[in-house]
């Protein structure tokens, strides 16, 4: 998106001027398109070119002429990214074409960079996201071209995680990782001390084995596209190159000189002699005879010159050229790029909050996704819907899709898409269920998609038309769990009990959440919500069964009257004025004062200042102090029950919140809807939706307030890995100066941020990301959880973020008018408080709760009652991937749960016995792979560099290789945060 959100930079003349290195510079001419999976228009549209009143661009056209254009000439060479667009272009190819592909990148000319379905966004993805999307590209460039990427390609995204950098880099076994967009300050400070490219040591858990050769593009200017003046696709006016003298408008010197001075310039703001230009951008080469005709004539010309040297390269050449300039040393980043701004009052950190249903609902097709593998896998059943799945979460991983900054119809179509890609594999999980059951169930197995808004059509049934409806209840933890199982009924005469022994389990009967518009008591939402106490085994299932029980009861939660505090054996809530006020671990003998409200900022239309407003990208409030949801009175009721108390609060007109503490919990759960109609509802003042006559955007956030000493300090999670320490107003990087307070201390938050102080620490962990701060103000915990605003924030969408109900049909009315009640979410908020020195071992294993929750799948049939697959893992270890990945053979990820430092004893590495983890089976070898699973992992050790920095006296560090598993049976170990990839191959008899 570089044409649409691209910043200029004027760089000082003195980089024209200053020293450059005594060899004449090399400029490494890589040509590249960057293909949106998504934005403006469809994944689909961009591919065929259709709705170009939107945006002209047409990928499949972009990929004819490369190839065409390459077969021309064998000095040219081009670099691609998507693979959810190759691939289908790909699939529409003949054997001609194919074999031409295939010589094209034997031979170095088409090389594939990063190779994931497409360019990830950073802040908003969970990493287990990240890794599969990553792993889907690869698998097919190692199944069609026998390839795997040597680089990262992160042009566009809006800032970088440090999680991309170790994991998605380093362990993947990327050699180089480049983008285009950093903070405005770090930018020009990067160009004034020549750091535009240096070593990434992003995590303190993985250290220097994880680090990456990094460099920025698109000539040091913050974006990914060439120089000024250099822009020769077909539909852009820059200058030609016109080398005939015997035609008007000769202006071969003029053009070399503007290069050599551009390149000259660039190679000022980095070290050595070789750079990398950018040649391209956004969706271009759709005539790529264009670009390679004037770029042929320009490396022709300026090495005739014999200032520098220009020639067509890719970017692992570049980086092979680096790493030949041994004696050149380079700058350490330790931290990460988040939040990203190009320019003052201009914080892209709106964005990890916007359009949060599609966030959420991107979660939770994750979570069922690994359930889904697991399954079929262990029965070695079809995996063809999986595919068209697993190709939908990768769409949605895009920097314009997870993030939310697309436009509204393109929204709607990767929601869409989602949806057909879980009923598509629907089927051969059920196939696969009933293959795991024997012969207990003949009936199809079935998920109720809408239990979140009180809606499960074979559960209400229950005391109606029928009198059973069983389930299987699937873990996909690799650790036995119990936990509280949400089911909407329509009957109190009900028992839960588990399949086979038919023994009751305790169950408890509360009213359910209000149900979304549409949803409502008109649509067939429950009144009453039964909670069912459930053992699960490791990696595996429980059978259970709902049936009416005449002349029994169910035991309901109780109204207590003037209640002001719910308690179990761990924990006590306090509460005042209607809201939370205080937490009391009684474990640890400790208090702290935490009051809990709803405020929201009114989002900024521009001021004397600067005339940013907030958007679908930027977060910027009008003032830093936030206005109460509701002045008035809180209307709260408290209920008590034998599995779990709750405090159901309605906060004004539009905030509803359940805050639950089950019997045994360590931790508190809150359920909160924002901007919600609630018919039927019996409270004082019945939520409806956030308000949009006074024409004021609002950016939702709850707040917990502490009297915790925090120093300004708080500590976020990198997409769910490794928690990073942020203090208020401070970049690691770089001498700060702050422009906006709150703003610019907001971070993304994809589980989890706390913070401490010597004694307590104050977690919150989310099922979905948001936007979050605890450095704001001292001893406050910020969550963004939804965004209504009215203005365009200029960076290309073109469209207010005002989601609605409805929005009139993009065929009819291509504007796509918004009209109906405002957008609601729902989501989780889990607190946990502890002591700093030991509180991991309780949050980081809620975290892997909050994202695998188990899952039921319903069936008209009977269930069977118990299986599991695993032993149990160590209490630090967790398994995040299993899946097929070919006959007898499965796909094994196990990581490393807990940062260094994080507890005494669970931070230390672990030792995992294969034979023990999966007693009973024979494996008859184990390879252990790279993250990607494509290549072995003694290749990526291989291909890791010993970069010289510049603070060292010495060579850097050992990069700390770790040999790789490759024997039958064996113990392997993990270090904190390391996850290891295996294939494991089977004997005849897997698992069924």
């Amino acid at each position: 998106m570089a044409g649409l959100r691209k910043m200029r930079i004027l760089w000082p003349l003195v980089f024209l001027l200053g020293p450059v290195e005594a060899d004449p510079v090399e400029v490494h001419i890589v040509c590249h398109t960057h293909d949106d999976v998504g934005w403006l228009k469809t994944v689909d549209e961009y591919y065929s070119g259709q709705n170009n009143s939107i945006q002209h661009a047409y990928v499949h056209m972009i990929l004819d002429t490369v190839v065409q254009s390459l077969a021309m000439n064998r000095n040219r060479t081009f670099t691609y990214v998507e693979q959810a667009f190759f691939v289908r272009w790909w699939r529409q190819q003949d054997a001609a074409t194919r074999a031409l592909v295939k010589t094209l990148v034997k031979e170095g000319r088409l090389e594939f960079t990063n190779g994931g379905w497409c360019m990830h966004d950073e802040a908003a993805p969970h990493y287990i996201d990240m890794i599969d999307q990553t792993t889907l590209g690869h698998k097919f460039l190692m199944d069609e071209f026998g390839v795997a990427p040597r680089t990262g390609w992160q042009l566009d995204p809006f800032g970088h995680s440090a999680t991309q950098a170790a994991l998605l880099s380093a362990e993947v076994g990327f050699q180089g990782l480049f983008f285009g967009r950093i903070d405005y300050q770090d930018l020009q400070l990067r160009q004034q001390d020549r750091a535009a490219e240096f070593i990434w040591r992003a995590s303190p858990s993985l250290g220097p084995a994880a680090q990456v050769f990094s460099g920025l593009t698109g000539s040091y200017h913050g974006n990914y596209g060439p120089p000024d003046g250099f822009q020769f696709d077909v539909n852009n006016l820059d200058e030609t190159i016109q080398d005939d003298p015997n035609l008007e408008d000769y202006n071969v010197k003029s053009r070399v000189d503007g290069f050599v001075a551009a390149a000259l310039a660039q190679a000022n703001m980095t070290r050595g002699k070789n750079i990398m230009m950018t040649m391209g951008s956004d969706f271009q080469y759709e005539d790529a005879l264009t670009w390679f005709y004037n770029l042929d004539r320009l490396i022709q010309h300026v090495n005739e010159d014999g200032r520098i040297k220009v020639f067509y390269s890719t970017p692992s050449r570049y980086v092979e050229a680096k790493q030949k300039e041994t004696m050149v040393k380079w700058p350490l980043k330790e931290d990460d790029f988040f939040p990203y701004a190009d320019g003052p009052h201009k914080f892209w950190t709106g964005y990890f909050t916007s359009r949060p249903t599609l966030k959420r609902y991107i979660r939770d097709t994750s979570a069922f996704f690994q359930v889904a593998k697991q399954i079929t896998a262990l029965a070695e059943s079809g995996t063809q819907g999986l595919e068209h799945l697993a190709e939908a979460l990768g769409v949605a991983q895009h920097h314009d899709a997870v993030s939310g900054t697309a436009k509204q119809h393109v929204t709607f179509d990767y929601a869409k898409r989602l949806a057909r890609g879980r009923s598509l594999a629907y089927p051969e999980v059920s196939k696969a269920l009933k293959t795991h059951m024997g012969k207990a169930s003949v009936q199809d197995f079935t998920l109720c998609e809408l239990r979140n808004v009180s809606l499960c059509a074979l559960t209400q049934a229950v005391g109606r038309s029928t009198n059973r409806t069983c389930f299987a209840l699937w873990n996909g933890l690799a650790r036995p769990r119990e936990e509280l199982i949400e089911l909407p009924v329509s009957s109190k005469n009900l028992e839960v009990v588990q399949a086979e022994t038919n023994e009751a389990v305790p169950i408890q009967l509360v009213r359910s959440l209000p149900s979304v518009t549409n949803y409502g008591s008109d649509a067939g939402g429950a009144k009453d919500t039964l909670l069912a106490e459930v053992k699960l085994p490791p990696l595996g299932f429980s059978g259970f069964c709902l049936q009416q029980v005449e002349g029994k009861t169910a035991p309901e939660s109780q109204l207590m009257k003037d209640a002001e505090l719910i308690e179990n054996e761990n924990l006590a809530i306090h509460f005042a004025g209607g809201m939370m006020s205080k937490i009391t671990d009684k474990v640890n003998n400790m208090s702290i004062r935490a009051e809990q409200n709803w405020f929201w900022y009114n989002a900024s239309v521009g001021n004397a200042e600067s005339s940013q407003v907030s958007g679908a990208y930027i977060f910027r409030p009008n003032r830093s102090q936030a206005n109460p949801v509701f002045t008035g009175l809180p209307f709260m009721q408290v209920f008590h029950g034998e599995l779990a108390d709750e405090v159901v609060t309605s906060v004004g007109s539009w905030v509803h919140q359940r805050l639950r503490l089950a019997k045994k919990a360590s931790h508190v759960e809150i359920t909160y809807t924002v901007g919600q109609e609630c018919p039927g509802l019996r409270f004082a003042d019945p939520p409806g939706e956030i308000p949009a006559d006074d024409g004021l955007g609002k950016e939702i956030v709850s707040r917990f307030s502490t009297d915790l000493q925090t120093a300004g300090t708080c500590f976020s999670d990198s997409n769910g890995r490794e928690m990073l320490q942020r203090k208020r107003d401070f970049r690691p990087s770089w001498d700060f100066n702050q422009t906006e307070e709150v703003a610019g201390n907001y971070y993304p938050i994809a589980t989890s941020l706390f913070i401490r102080s010597q004694q307590s620490q104050l977690t919150v962990l989310t099922d979905t990301s948001q936007a979050g701060t605890g450095c704001v103000r001292d001893g406050e915990i910020e969550m963004m959880v939804h965004r209504r605003l009215f203005k365009d924030d200029g960076r290309g969408v073109g469209e207010p973020l005002n989601e609605t109900q409805f929005v009139t049909s993009y065929v009819e009315d291509p504007k796509g008018q918004h009209y109906g009640p405002g957008l609601v979410t729902r989501g989780q908020h889990w607190l946990h408080l502890g002591r700093p020195s030991n509180t991991a071992k309780s949050w980081r294993p809620l975290m892997d709760r909050l994202y695998m929750a188990p899952v039921p799948f319903f069936t008209a049939g009977e269930v069977a009652f118990r299986k599991s697959w695993t032993n149990w893992l160590p209490k630090n270890l967790e398994v995040i991937s299993l899946a097929s990945w070919g006959p007898k053979t499965l796909l094994l990820r196990i990581a490393h749960q807990f940062g260094v430092g994080e507890d005494p004893e669970l931070s230390k590495p672990a030792k995992l016995n294969f034979e023990f983890l999966f007693p009973g089976h024979s494996i008859t070898s184990i390879e252990e792979r790279g993250l990607g699973g494509t290549i072995s992992k003694d290749e990526v050790e291989h291909r890791r560099i010993q970069w010289p920095l510049e603070d060292e006296a010495a060579p850097g560090a050992p990069l700390g290789r770790m040999r790789s598993a490759r024997s039958t049976v064996g113990v392997v170990t993990f270090g904190p945060l390391q996850i290891r990839t295996f294939l494991l191959q089977f004997g005849e008899a897997v698992f069924i």
